[in-house]
């Protein structure tokens, strides 16, 4: 009986050491693959901005008195004076609107002044002030522009030609004609652009 026991423990070592030759030889083989990169994320902005304002075109006796000018971060034209003595006279200013952004940009607003008059007599100052037109015109087209038209500039780099023009009617009656200085005001052009489509990025 002594004898059978020693081959049964004998056994089980033998079964262990089998295992264990087996383990091993399925622990022997091993491969790791890898990936390795890197990604560069571009940066975009959004400029929309006036750049090439002109000096003033006067007609008859129109006068400039203060000088318009592109404000810092060139999105503000402003603090001109200007004067305007005979009927015929006009005075025009001419910009452009500059599109150096990554994004098409569409123009989706636009409010633009009407004269109002002041006057120490200002029944007559409302009269002449019906003869006083305000208007702004798209260059390249030579079209008025009375309200927000879609019209888009392209991204890096496009460029819209604009004018505004300040007309003092020449068939205004003599009869109205101001009797006193008049100070005209509400001539304010704000105009909205909205992103169009996605980032247009150069190479």
């Amino acid at each position: 009986m002594e004898r059978s026991k020693n081959y049964v423990v004998f056994g089980i070592l033998a079964l262990i050491v089998s295992l264990v030759a087996v383990s091993l030889a399925y622990a022997g083989f091993t491969q790791n693959l890898n990936i390795n990169g890197t990604a560069n994320v571009k940066s975009v902005k959004w400029e929309v901005k006036f750049v090439n304002l002109s000096g003033e075109i006067a007609t008859g006796t129109a006068a400039e008195i203060t000088a318009p000018t592109i404000k810092s971060g060139s999105t503000s034209i402003g603090d001109y004076s200007v004067q305007l003595s005979t009927p015929g006279d006009t005075i025009a200013y001419t910009f452009d609107v500059t599109n150096t952004g990554n994004f098409n940009a569409k123009l989706t607003g636009l409010t633009k002044g009407t004269p109002s008059c002041t006057s120490t007599n200002q029944s007559n100052a409302n009269t002449v002030c019906g003869y006083l037109t305000y208007k702004l015109y798209d260059t390249t087209t030579n079209t008025e522009i009375t309200g927000a038209d879609n019209g888009v500039i392209n991204a890096n780099g496009g460029v819209r030609h604009f004018k505004i023009i300040l007309t003092y009617a020449s068939n205004i009656p003599s009869g109205s004609l101001p009797t006193a200085d008049i100070t005209v005001s509400g001539l304010g052009l704000t105009f909205t652009y909205t992103q169009d489509g996605n980032a247009v990025l150069g190479s």
